[in-house]
Formats: C-alpha cells, sequence, structure tokens
C-alpha cells in the first residue's frame, strides 16, 4: 500500500517554492554638465569646470565617492548640448562644449537609460543654464512619479554681474535722411544700481549714443533713433560700455543687425468719397513728404481738378492691375460701397494677396466699414466686423474717448510718438481726445491689435481701433477712427505727422526690398544659425502683372565677406501656387550673405547667419532654478563646497530583490531515503 502511495506521489511530480531575500545596492547617477557656460571664467578666476574637477579629484571627493559606492552603484556622466556619455573616471581636464544647455532633456535620458532599476536618486552637478529643450517643469512630474529625488550641486557665482545683448530690432529698409527707429534688448544680472551706455555703430561709423541705468536687474529695452545718410548695405552694430565695474563676460554685450539704406519715392494712392478732414490733412502732409509720390482720388470730387498740371488727382479710380499694383500702399477711406463694385474689390484683393500690397483702410461715420459686411473688402479687414444698428454711427460723436496700447501698441514703430515706449504713451495721453470710433465686434485670430479703446458698457471689455495683420503676400491695416486730425489742436501738424508718416513707411516698406515690386524675396527668417536650414521664397511677376510660368529660376548665393565665393541656388516653382518660387540650403559659416536672380540685381535679399551662442546668455549660477528642482522632488539643493553633503540626504541606499525557487520534490534523494 505505502508503495501505491509513493508511486502516486512520484506521478504528481510535487515541487516546493522558496522565497529568496535580498539586499541589493540602489544606483546614483552623478550628471555633470559640461556645457559651454561651465567654462566661464567666476571673479576668483577660475572656470567652473575646473571647480568641478578640483571638487570631484580633491581627498574629500575621492573619499566621499568612495564611501557611496560601499552602499551604491555610481555611475558617472558627463553631458553637453545634445549628448550624455558615461565616463570611467574624472580626470581633468572637463571639457566645456556646446552652445545651450537642455537639462530636462538629459535627465529625461537619463532616466530612460534606469528604466526598471531601482535609484536613490541623480546628482545634477551645473550651474543651472537650461535655455532650451524640454523644460524642468515638464519633467519634474516624471521624477515624482518615479519616485527619483534630484540631489542638486550649484557650481558658479550666484550674484555674477553681466550684461547680455539679446537682441538688435530695426526695420530691415531704411530711407537715407531719413529717421530710423532701433531697439535693443538687454539682460542684466546683478548689475543693479549700475549703469553705462549702447553705442551704435553703422558700417563701422558710430551714429548714436544711448546712457542707461539699471535700476533693477532682468530684460530693459533701449531705444533710439539714427539718420542713414548713404545708400547700400549696411551691418548695424549695438555695443554695450559698462561704466567701470568688471562684467563676468564681455563677449555677449554687442549684436548686430543687417540692414539695407535705399534712396526712393513711395508711390501712395489716397482713396475717398469726399474730402472730410482726415483726408485734407493727410493730403497735405503726404504732399509735403519728400519720400512719397502722391496720387489721390475722390469718387465725389471735382473731376476738372485731375486736369490741373501738377495735379496728385486722378481722373478715375484705377481699374487694371498694371495701373494698381504698381502703388507701394493705398489708403481707402468713407466710400459708398455703390463705388466700389465687386470687381474693384476684388482687384484690390489681388492688390493685397497676390501683389504684396499693402492696404490701411481709414474707417468714417457714413460707411467704412459697416456697410461693407459680406463683401471682398469684410475678408481683407483684420476685424470682424458688428452687425448694423441705426443711429450708432454719430451716437458716441460727442463724447471723448481715450485710447489704450496693448503690448503690441507699445512695441509697434507705427504709434511711436517719443524716444522710448514709456514717453510715447505719456505723449498719446497728453494728446487732444477723439470722439469717434467704428464699431466692430472684435479682432480676427491671427491679428495684431495696437490700440483699444474701453466699451462704456464694461471697462473690462475693449474694442479694436488699430488692428493689424498679414493677407496673403501683403498687409492690411485696419484704422479705427477719422479723428487723428484732432491731435493736431495747439501744436500743429507735428503728432499728426509724425502718426502718419511713420504707418507710410511702415505698411509701405516692404516694396522698398526691390526697386521692381514685380520682383519679391523672402527668407524664412532675417538671422540662422550655422547648420539651419535657409528657406526662400520668390514672388515673380510679368510686366504685365501676370505671375511667371518658368518651372525653375537661377539665382546666385554670394558672402558678403567674400563676394567672389558664390553658389548658384535653383528656385523651383511651387505646385499649385502661380508665380510663387522656392529653395532651401543649408546654413554655411557665420556672416553676411545676399541671394540675388540671376542677370537682375535689382532683385536682391540679405540674411545673416550668426553664431548665436546660448550659453552667453546668462552667466550667473541659477540657484532658484536648480533648488527648485531639488525640493519639488524631495530631494536637496548644496553649493559646490558643500559637496561632502550628498551623503546625509541618501536615506534609501539599498533596495530588497525578491525572487521565487521551484525545487523538485519528487526528485530529491531526502525524498526517496
Amino acid at each position: 500500500m505505502s508503495f501505491l502511495a509513493l508511486v502516486l506521489v512520484i506521478l504528481l511530480q510535487p515541487v516546493v517554492v522558496l522565497k529568496l531575500e535580498r539586499e541589493a545596492p540602489r544606483t546614483l547617477p552623478v550628471l555633470i554638465d559640461c556645457t559651454g557656460s561651465m567654462g566661464l571664467v567666476d571673479a576668483d578666476g577660475t572656470t567652473r569646470s575646473q571647480k568641478v574637477e578640483a571638487a570631484l579629484t580633491s581627498a574629500e571627493g575621492v573619499s566621499l565617492l568612495s564611501s557611496l559606492e560601499k552602499e551604491l552603484e555610481i555611475p558617472r556622466f558627463t553631458f553637453d548640448a545634445d549628448s550624455l556619455e558615461e565616463v570611467e573616471d574624472l580626470r581633468p581636464p572637463l571639457a566645456a562644449a556646446g552652445e545651450e544647455t537642455a537639462l530636462g532633456d538629459v535627465i529625461d535620458e537619463a532616466i530612460e537609460r534606469y528604466r526598471g532599476a531601482s535609484l536613490a536618486g541623480l546628482v545634477l552637478i551645473s550651474d543651472g543654464g537650461q535655455n532650451s529643450g524640454q523644460t524642468l517643469g515638464e519633467t519634474v512630474p516624471q521624477l515624482k512619479g518615479a519616485g527619483i529625488p534630484v540631489i542638486a550641486i550649484g557650481v558658479g557665482d550666484p550674484d555674477s554681474r553681466d550684461v547680455a545683448m539679446e537682441s538688435v530690432e530695426v526695420p530691415e529698409i531704411l530711407l537715407a535722411d531719413d529717421a530710423a527707429p532701433v531697439t535693443v534688448k538687454l539682460r542684466t544680472q546683478g548689475m543693479e544700481g549700475g549703469g553705462g551706455r549702447v553705442v551704435f555703430s553703422l558700417g563701422g561709423v558710430e551714429v548714436a549714443e544711448e546712457e542707461v541705468d539699471i535700476l533693477e536687474d532682468g530684460l530693459q529695452e533701449v531705444s533710439t533713433v539714427f539718420v542713414p545718410r548713404r545708400v547700400g548695405d549696411y551691418v548695424l552694430e549695438a555695443r554695450f560700455e559698462v561704466d567701470g565695474t568688471r562684467e563676468a563676460l564681455a563677449d555677449n554685450n554687442s549684436g548686430q543687425a543687417a540692414l539695407r539704406v535705399v534712396d526712393r519715392r513711395l508711390r501712395v494712392l489716397l482713396v475717398d468719397q469726399a474730402p472730410r478732414w482726415e483726408f485734407k490733412y493727410l493730403e497735405a502732409m503726404l504732399l509735403r513728404e519728400r519720400r512719397v509720390d502722391l496720387s489721390c482720388f475722390l469718387f465725389e470730387g471735382d473731376q476738372e481738378i485731375a486736369q490741373v498740371p501738377g495735379s496728385p488727382h486722378l481722373e478715375q479710380f484705377p481699374l487694371r492691375s498694371e495701373e494698381l499694383f504698381d502703388f507701394d500702399l493705398v489708403l481707402l477711406g468713407d466710400i459708398d460701397p455703390s463705388y466700389l463694385a465687386e470687381e474693384r474689390l476684388a482687384l484690390l484683393g489681388e492688390y493685397v494677396s497676390s501683389a504684396g500690397g499693402a492696404l490701411v483702410v481709414i474707417a468714417g461715420k457714413r460707411f467704412m466699414p459697416s456697410s461693407y459686411r459680406r463683401t471682398i473688402l469684410e475678408q481683407l479687414l483684420p476685424v470682424e466686423l458688428a452687425a448694423a444698428s441705426v443711429g450708432t454711427a454719430n451716437a458716441a460723436a460727442t463724447r471723448p474717448l481715450r485710447l489704450n496700447f496693448t503690448p503690441a501698441g507699445r512695441r509697434s514703430v507705427m504709434l511711436q510718438l517719443g524716444d522710448d515706449p514709456d514717453a510715447s504713451e505719456a505723449l498719446w495721453r497728453s494728446l487732444p481726445p477723439i470722439y469717434w470710433t467704428a464699431r466692430v465686434e472684435r479682432a480676427k485670430p491671427a491679428a495684431e491689435v495696437l490700440l483699444t479703446r474701453a466699451e462704456a458698457t464694461s471697462s473690462a471689455q475693449t474694442t479694436p481701433v488699430v488692428a493689424l495683420h498679414r493677407y496673403g503676400a501683403g498687409e492690411v491695416l485696419f484704422v479705427g477712427t477719422d479723428n487723428f486730425w484732432r491731435f493736431r489742436r495747439n501744436v500743429g501738424d507735428r503728432y499728426h505727422s509724425i502718426l502718419w508718416g511713420q504707418i507710410i513707411q511702415r505698411m509701405a516698406g516692404s516694396r522698398l526690398l526691390t526697386e521692381d515690386p514685380r520682383i519679391t524675396l523672402k527668407a524664412s527668417k532675417r538671422s540662422f544659425r550655422p547648420g539651419e536650414r535657409v528657406r526662400i521664397y520668390a514672388r515673380l511677376f510679368t510686366p504685365n502683372w501676370e505671375p511667371r510660368e518658368q518651372e525653375a529660376v537661377q539665382a546666385v548665393l554670394a558672402a558678403g565677406e567674400d563676394p567672389d565665393r558664390r553658389q548658384e541656388v535653383v528656385m523651383r516653382a511651387v505646385p499649385g501656387q502661380e508665380g510663387i518660387y522656392r529653395s532651401e540650403f543649408v546654413a554655411g559659416n557665420p556672416g553676411n550673405y545676399r541671394l540675388a536672380l540671376a542677370g537682375d540685381q535689382i532683385a536682391s535679399l540679405d540674411f545673416a547667419v550668426r553664431d548665436e551662442n546660448l550659453e552667453l546668455s546668462r552667466t550667473a549660477l541659477n540657484e532658484r532654478l536648480l533648488r527648485d528642482l531639488a525640493e519639488q522632488t524631495g530631494g536637496a539643493y548644496f553649493p559646490l563646497g558643500q559637496l561632502d553633503q550628498v551623503a546625509s540626504v541618501l536615506n534609501e541606499r539599498s533596495v530588497k530583490l525578491t525572487s521565487l525557487r521551484e525545487a523538485d520534490l519528487w526528485s530529491s534523494p531526502l525524498f526517496l531515503a
């Protein structure tokens, strides 16, 4: 019987499951920043990389790592702009390289490498110069979800003094002997209470200088005007000179922008139904402008005035593309829609969208824009029209209205009446009030609103008064009042002329890029980094304003510093877009470049390739960023001098690993004994 029982047990093949537990060391990756900013020299005369080398290879540093390695796995990594590399040892020198710091991306890559492993945390040794890639705000939830604390070690001087020039903003095309605006953006650190000056040079010749008082650190704009005298292509350089105090870095104190100075008149067409006040003063101002070749047309004007020798008035409204499209700018006033039939509005639409023309629509109490609902003009406008309402046109004409700047309006060169945005806004507040603005619903989604007025029913609601948007190849500006002429009270033409002069130069300026408006060249932006993709677009018309039909056109690319070094560029027709051509190539070495259509020197485009090193935009240790990262992930922050404190915050150095093991009982000798 017992034999049968034994056979039965053997046939069932019983097993025993053993639960085995053991302690295993956790992993603590050490990530060492080797981006460009780690090569900056601090006040003590050493670079940040040298400080890290000294700390990690000192007796204390070696002792710390050795003691931690008794309980932890400690892989070492260095990282630069785009790579995380494991290193066996940290023998000097640590080379600082790379033009950007992407801490979020680096941490993500480290987490991915150790996915499934038990981490005691991450040690990040850095100056916190985050300037690209995924933000740390996006990385923190992933760290918290995985229970990975970051121990951040700050390297560098948190009070480093520096001024970095972030940008130089100047119109691409300037008129000779006309005042031109330029604005630079400075970012200061540790300079509060200091000062200096920004010196502007055009083609190596100083043209302006502005004193700068740094009341508080952060971003600061400095604006001025200068007068270019000679026609040609130039590089405008802006350079900040600090008063007395030594900076951490002087290489980031300057910036450049390429521009072209031309000398030609703007062809402007001023159209209205009758000579209202805004028309009269605008016509008089434009006739005085030496840069403007003015043509006028009044639908209800005296036709005989067009017969007077030297008169700017036309006998009829331009009816053909070859008549209308040659104008750089069209100013459209308060006109009964019966005078602007659909074919005329369609021609205006083609002028803007296809020929790249500029249109300024000046509102009026009778017709503009309220009478143009469900017309082509409504599509052109940057605002959505309100439903018609009897009596609203003149309802508020006796109540003074104040206009308010939007942030875009404060920056706009069209609306600058003073030397800087604050002075300009103060001048606007001091001007006589206006008494009427057009009733519109809202700005269209892609429009840029520059001026608004508060609604009488709610101060929280505003109505666009001046708004701008692109429409196809051109632009449309809506001026929702005919009361700017009131700014003449007590001061004459001064501010009225400045305002309209800037509007006209800004709106018509794109046509100044070439002497022939039938040829337009544009780049995807004005400045590129080496290796970046450069995209060039051309819009080409025949002399009769018909889109060109060639499959490709030839262009030549030349370096400004070496005009003899040229390369051919083929621009190919864009399918489905008549007259549009496109080319794409890789930006070369830093410098200024010119692309010109082969055999046609009047059609050219300038762009720059700049070696913009983001690592130079901030020189101080960003202690706050590193401290926030550590606190939000449950870690800790220490300056490099307290590196030995890392051990005190590592609470979980090992992990209990459990495994199951099966043993066959039926074949065990013990079972058979």
